[in-house]
């Protein structure tokens, strides 16, 4: 009998740095992930509906619109609003980490990431979702 691969888990990174998008893909696709970056927030909501990711990973501060306006939307939009996304970010104390569960992330990652933790951490968050 042939072993079916498991599907692949695509996820889509949100982050207008690009030294830290491509940080965050590099980490991504050896974990064996299948990533879509976007580095314009004002596309995420297009790129969601077009490639129905398994997971968000979202920068909260980049220009134009804020991580904590575009969970608002995503959230906001029944064909979205059950992907998980988590957040980013440097905000690290218990108020930030409660304003962003209260805005509708599934969870956050501390900047710097460290790669196997990052790794680790998304994986985690795929499991739970």
């Amino acid at each position: 009998m042939v072993e079916t691969p498991e599907k692949t888990r695509t996820i889509l990174v949100v982050e207008d740095n690009v030294l830290m998008r491509k940080l965050f893909v590099r980490c991504l696709e050896e974990g064996g992930f299948t990533v879509v970056e976007v580095s314009d927030p004002a596309a995420v909501i297009g790129v969601m509906r077009e490639t129905a990711p398994d997971l968000v990973v979202m920068d909260i501060v980049m220009p134009g619109i804020s991580g904590l306006d575009l969970i608002k939307q995503i959230r906001g939009d029944d064909s979205l609003a059950s992907t998980p996304v988590i957040a980013v970010t440097n905000l690290a104390t218990p108020a930030d980490k409660r304003r962003l569960a209260e805005a509708g992330f599934s969870g956050h990652v501390s900047k710097p990431i460290k790669p196997r933790e990052f790794q680790s951490a998304v994986a985690g968050f795929l499991t739970t979702a």
